[in-house]
């Protein structure tokens, strides 16, 4: 399936987890991020996990309205030697919400992170969380 926000949102629709849907500004420390080391693949982490702070607003009916400023955990995969990457700033993040607090997910293929969303991205989380048109794009 193509990495999309149609495709994250059908993906935690699915999930045995609740997730809340963010567009906010992400912070952490970048020198955190696993290294990607294409001589020795196997010295490359399966999984990093990063304590991030994740404010802006999450996404209701009404659209992106109810404050969310919280510490969350980004789980940063390595598939291999190709590893997710994730910077500060800009986010549209798809948020699960556990026992033991707010994690972030992200890997090579996509995941629930996407950086600097375009106002055509926000739009279409929107209309999928409102039950309208939310299939994936063909590529």
């Amino acid at each position: 399936m193509p990495h999309s926000v149609e495709a994250a949102f059908q993906g935690a629709k699915i999930s045995d987890a609740e997730y809340i849907v963010v567009r906010g500004t992400l912070r952490f420390d970048h020198k955190l991020l696993p290294k990607t080391d294409w001589e020795h693949q196997q010295d490359t982490p399966p999984m990093t996990r990063i304590p991030v702070t994740l404010q802006g607003l999450s996404l209701s009916r009404a659209g992106f309205d109810v404050p969310f400023d919280r510490k969350v955990t980004l789980e940063v995969a390595c598939l291999g030697p190709w590893c997710a990457s994730a910077n500060n700033g800009d986010v549209l993040a798809f948020v699960a919400r556990g026992l033991s607090g707010y994690v972030l997910e992200t890997n090579p293929c996509g995941g629930f992170l996407f950086g600097n969303p375009s106002p055509a991205m926000l739009k279409k989380v929107s209309a999928c969380f409102q039950g309208k048109d939310c299939t994936p794009p063909k590529r």
